[in-house]
């Protein structure tokens, strides 16, 4: 694919995917064998499946959750995404922290692997630890 294709790709799952809770979107965005590292530890979500139930789980905390595009950058197979993700907990307890209508705003930086059309593979680094004081999980 040519950068401005992976990077239409990368905006096309996060924009009208993410952003609207449109689950279908990932069918044509994700590969079925999709896996999303995150952090140090590299946990990962695997599979295209794991990665919707994680974001509805979100969703249903966060029913306004967003994330909004500052850059994107694609060489390669690789598209760098840097971005702010932004919600209120004002759905279900989130981890042990109940709902306040307590606003985030999460800066975030995502690694997409393109093979055959679609995203295969991500490492993402976010501030969570901020994320969390936030919403009132930790003192500052």
């Amino acid at each position: 694919m040519e950068p401005d294709d992976m990077k239409a790709l990368v905006r096309r799952h996060i924009e009208v995917g993410f952003n609207h809770g449109d689950w279908s979107v990932c069918e044509t965005t994700l590969a079925d064998d999709y896996t999303a590292r995150y952090g140090a530890e590299d946990r990962a979500n695997r599979g295209r499946d794991h990665y919707v139930r994680v974001c509805q789980m979100l969703r249903r905390s966060f029913p306004d959750v967003a994330i909004t595009i500052e850059d994107l950058v694609a060489e390669d197979d690789k598209v760098v995404n840097r971005y702010i993700e932004r919600g209120t907990l004002s759905g279900v307890a989130f981890f042990g922290i109940e709902p306040a209508r307590q606003r985030y705003e999460k800066p975030g930086t995502t690694v997409y692997r393109v093979e055959n059309g679609r995203l295969a593979e991500s490492w993402g680094v976010e501030d969570t630890l901020g994320w969390f004081r936030q919403l009132g999980k930790y003192a500052d």
